[in-house]
């Protein structure tokens, strides 16, 4: 027998779907696959109106079982099956049962490392941003125990399996992120400097764990005493990488059918910083007052909340398994995670100029956002090569992206 432990995180236990009420549906803007069965019934449902869509929007890819075919979307860029208030065809008249894999399984993602099963939900969908961000315990994790016959092993993806320094580190990082404090860029900085740590002892925990524990509890208790912050208002090299972190983040953004509003974020963003700017002391300036609107959201708006926030870091930790397998990796990771932030933050703050940031606001930011990045794996592999770029061969630059 196999012991498989099950990882499941309260916003994953919460979630349902809010149909006609979601703030940006899911059945736009990205390739749907059917699967052959799925395909079939379709084709050959009782159900005319059904058959009807499904013969002339289903195309034929024969790309495997899996990817038979793709649904072909009509003028609007919906998925044909989508009724006018904002439901789903197929499920109102064939039942749950009769959706594609693909419909059926979406937001939810689930990824087996070692001996875990951990089970999640994508921030594309604005009802786990939700979740995720404005419940105090939605990070809370629960564990169940599965025994699987020795004919299961061959099932298990055991290619993401973590070694033990991999495992300490996520668990010295969640609590770093988890620790109160009184700027949460402050945490992120704990977890720089404790993944600088880890790199001068070359991930030794086993000979010099006790150390490790000694410097992780200064962090905390710098934390705890508000020691530690990120102040980088007055240096321009700060700005400039801040500059060229946006432009590579929007640098593919027209590219794709979905994230209208994405665009829109960026022009006000780009109209925020070429207004009134004639050398970089100006944009030094316009980056620092960008940063004091995000402080006033963070102590005013729907951010007040401390638990916001860390949410959001913790979701990152447990959905990336940081620092992964790979160690030699931990500085990207962590790069791409303070990129994403400060995407977040920028975008909220130039936001805020122009009017009251409300919940609503900053859940279709980050569904926004996640569907960007998260859907296409070339938007991803851009974003790293715009992170060569930009980061002049040192990631640990991202903390210039802070402040």
């Amino acid at each position: 027998m196999k012991v498989r432990k099950i990882i499941t995180p309260n916003f994953y236990k919460k979630f349902r779907c809010t149909g006609p009420e979601c703030l940006n549906h899911c059945c736009h803007g990205w390739i749907i696959y059917i699967d052959k069965k799925t395909h079939d019934n379709y084709i050959n449902s009782r159900d005319e109106e059904i058959r009807s869509v499904a013969k002339n929007a289903l195309a034929l890819t024969r790309a495997g079982r899996k990817k038979y075919s793709i649904i072909k979307f009509n003028d609007e860029g919906t998925c044909p099956f989508f009724t006018a208030d904002k439901l789903c065809r197929v499920h109102q008249k064939l039942g749950g049962d009769a959706l594609s894999p693909t419909c059926a399984i979406y937001p939810r993602t689930q990824r087996i490392w070692g001996d875990q099963l951990r089970r999640g939900l994508t921030m594309a969908c604005s009802e786990v941003v939700r979740l995720v961000l404005f419940a105090e315990d939605s990070m809370q994790q629960h564990e169940e125990i599965n025994l699987l016959a020795s004919a299961a092993k061959s099932k298990l993806l055991y290619k993401d399996s973590l070694g033990q320094a991999s495992q300490l580190i996520h668990l010295f990082a969640w609590n770093l992120i988890a620790a109160q404090s009184n700027d949460i860029e402050a945490n992120l900085f704990a977890l720089a400097q404790f993944v600088l740590y880890l790199q001068r002892i070359n991930f030794d925990l086993s000979g010099r764990l006790a150390e490790a524990e000694a410097f992780y509890e200064e962090l905390l208790a710098s934390l705890h005493s508000g020691q530690l912050s990120v102040n980088n208002e007055e240096r321009e090299q700060s700005a400039l990488l801040k500059l060229r972190a946006i432009m590579a983040i929007y640098k593919d953004i027209n590219t794709t059918t979905r994230n209208y509003s994405l665009r829109a974020d960026y022009i006000s963003i780009a109209e925020y910083l070429e207004e009134e700017v004639s050398n970089k002391a100006d944009l030094k300036n316009k980056f620092a007052r960008l940063n004091q609107q995000w402080q006033q959201l963070c102590a005013t708006s729907c951010l007040k909340d401390p638990y916001v926030l860390r949410n959001y870091l913790l979701y990152q930790l447990y959905t990336s398994w940081f620092p992964g397998k790979d160690l030699s990796l931990i500085m990207r990771l962590f790069y791409r995670m303070v990129m994403d932030y400060f995407f977040l933050k920028i975008s909220l703050a130039v936001k805020s100029l122009y009017k009251d940031i409300k919940q609503e606001d900053v859940l279709t930011l980050f569904a926004d956002y996640y569907q960007y990045v998260g859907h296409s794996a070339q938007t991803a592999d851009n974003l790293d090569k715009a992170i060569n770029e930009i980061n002049g061969g040192d990631d640990l630059s991202c903390l210039l992206l802070l402040g």
